[in-house]
């Protein structure tokens, strides 16, 4: 079998590439630190190819898809996320979260999926954070309109 990991290069999706490889799947890790991609692959025992690419880009997601047609697990596990205040946090931040954390996920679970479905077999496993469901400080200015 072979699994494509985003996000492979720190956390879970670090830990889930040192387990499938345990298991005796060949990997695709995705990420956009070469050098902890590198780093891990030294750990691995099967078959490993290395992506360097921020998922955030549509075009990438595309190449992405078009090199690695044979995936039978799809773990989208990038992500990230940036805390404080909605008025303070820069609007180009916010667009590369959504890109990564929404874009990317459903590109290639869309792409994968139809794949997949052709092959009658795969698995995707969708690694989501908590964090989104837990209370956040609001914005205390004042109104401009009353």
């Amino acid at each position: 079998m072979k699994a494509l990991i985003t996000g492979a290069s720190s956390g879970i999706g670090r830990d889930m590439a040192r387990y499938l490889s345990q298991k005796g799947c060949n990997l695709v890790i995705v990420a956009r630190r070469q050098n902890l991609l590198e780093e891990l692959k030294k750990d691995l025992k099967t078959n490993i190819e290395i992506e360097v690419m921020d998922v955030s880009k549509e075009e990438n997601i595309y190449h992405l898809f078009q090199k690695h047609q044979d995936i039978d697990i799809l773990i989208n596990n990038a992500g990230f996320g940036k805390f404080g205040e909605f008025v303070e946090i820069d609007i180009e931040t916010e667009i590369n979260m959504i890109n990564t954390n929404i874009v990317a996920v459903q590109m290639l679970t869309k792409l994968y999926l139809q794949e997949m479905v052709k092959k009658n077999r795969g698995y995707i496993l969708n690694v989501a954070s908590i964090a989104g469901l837990l209370p956040r400080r609001t914005f205390n200015g004042n109104l401009l309109c009353k």
